[in-house]
């Protein structure tokens, strides 16, 4: 099969991208593992505070059914349930899961989204255990309750959007407790505060007065504050108390989960007091998300290291360019960030390759910047509160190297 680009990822980037590319002539093909186009917006369902009145109900399935009609209606070829497991040659893309071996093509965008880090607490294997992201997909997805009575361990804006979605599901959730101190779980999980602060960055989402007012004290200087405060576990989401001052020590049961183990924690998350057990039959564990890069490695893409981003993450241009002629990015493999923003990056991608292939882009890309920095300031939801430092890094690092590349020439 051949194509002008193909785009690896069917999310909310990928088929933005698409569409755009689409509509100057070019012919693009999509690809996905998942048996359906999507990617997580298909799990999101929430309110957008930020947004105008009559656009504040965010359904995520119903934005990626439009998302993929059009893409379809612009003759967009889409291949789900595929895996693209190597590229060569530039670019010369192998797939397994269909008919077609591969495709060649003169332009290759990565949009392969993020996937869950793991939250190792001792008894995390048991059955009845799940991620949080599978937590979200069983229940706006699939309409399945994945569990009686739940509890979730990692307080952070996916946790708490999860949170709500379960509770309006109609799903008995427990609580919200972190997890405990330990050399294999980021210190930042377990803090009290980092925990408060993370809760803040997803403060507009929050149906709750009092959970708007902590979140938004503990992004400025008053994070220690809010912190002592909701030790008095005044904090609710949608019902659901949320115990930033107590830690999931131990996951229990013989054969599935019957219940967890808590201890109460200081300011700074370190274990102080007694135990107790909560009888649950689910846990739900929330440790963030990272950038899926491995496609962007085997294209032999310079990576650099950006914590604030979530990572290892290619290296790439504010146009979503990279130093490897005719690779492009959009999407959380360049760093965490909303679905909003994920489709006006794809948006902007679409801009750069279409000039890459001295086609007009259907959106100029000066105007494509500057509609991905509006998406940003409008996000309802922020998964890393220091993003905008990784960006900066990422700008800093990208023209240490084309001023090298310049003296090099």
């Amino acid at each position: 099969m051949k194509c002008h680009v193909t785009i690896v990822g069917a999310g909310p980037a990928g088929l933005s991208a698409a569409i755009d590319l689409a509509k100057t002539g070019v012919s693009v093909v999509v690809i996905d593992e998942y048996y359906r186009p999507g990617g997580r917006l298909l799990g999101q369902l929430y309110e957008d505070r930020k947004a105008p009145r009559d656009e504040r109900h965010w359904d995520g399935k119903e934005q990626a059914y439009e998302l993929v009609q059009e893409a379809e209606r612009q003759g967009v070829s889409i291949l789900c349930g595929v895996t693209s497991w190597t590229v060569t040659d530039r670019w010369h893309i192998k797939l397994s899961g269909t008919e077609e071996k591969f495709i060649t093509s003169d332009a290759l965008l990565l949009a392969t989204g993020a996937a869950e880090k793991a939250l190792p607490i001792p008894g995390w294997t048991l059955p009845g255990v799940f991620s949080v992201g599978a937590a979200q997909t069983f229940t706006n997805v699939h309409k399945v309750a994945i569990g009686q009575r739940v509890l979730v361990v990692g307080a952070d804006p996916l946790a708490l959007s999860v949170v709500m979605e379960m509770k309006q599901a109609g799903i008995d959730v427990a609580g919200v407790v972190l997890p405990p101190a330990s050399p294999a779980i980021n210190k930042h999980l377990s803090s009290p505060v980092e925990s408060v602060k993370r809760i803040g960055e997803a403060a507009d989402l929050a149906p709750n007065p009092l959970l708007r007012m902590m979140g938004r004290l503990a992004t400025g200087k008053l994070s220690g504050l809010a912190t002592r405060a909701l030790s008095l576990n005044l904090l609710k989401i949608e019902g659901v108390p949320a115990y930033i001052r107590k830690a999931a020590v131990s996951i229990e049961g013989d054969r599935n989960v019957e219940s967890v183990t808590l201890q109460p924690v200081t300011i700074d998350g370190e274990p102080n007091g007694e135990t107790e057990q909560i009888a649950v039959d689910t846990v739900c564990l929330s440790a963030g998300l990272y950038p899926l890069v491995d496609l962007a490695q085997v294209a032999c893409c310079p990576m650099v290291d950006i914590p604030e981003l979530g990572g290892t993450v290619p290296l790439h241009g504010p146009d979503l360019t990279t130093s490897v002629p005719g690779l492009f990015m959009a999407g959380n493999i360049t760093g965490i960030e909303g679905a909003k923003v994920a489709i006006a990056q794809g948006k902007l991608a679409a801009a750069s390759i279409a000039e890459s292939l001295d086609k007009k882009p259907l959106l100029p890309k000066e105007d494509a910047m500057r509609h991905v920095e509006e998406a940003r300031e409008r996000s309802p939801i922020h998964f890393l509160p220091n993003i905008e430092k990784g960006r900066q890094k990422m700008r800093q690092y990208w023209e240490e190297q084309q001023n090298e590349k310049g003296v090099l020439s």
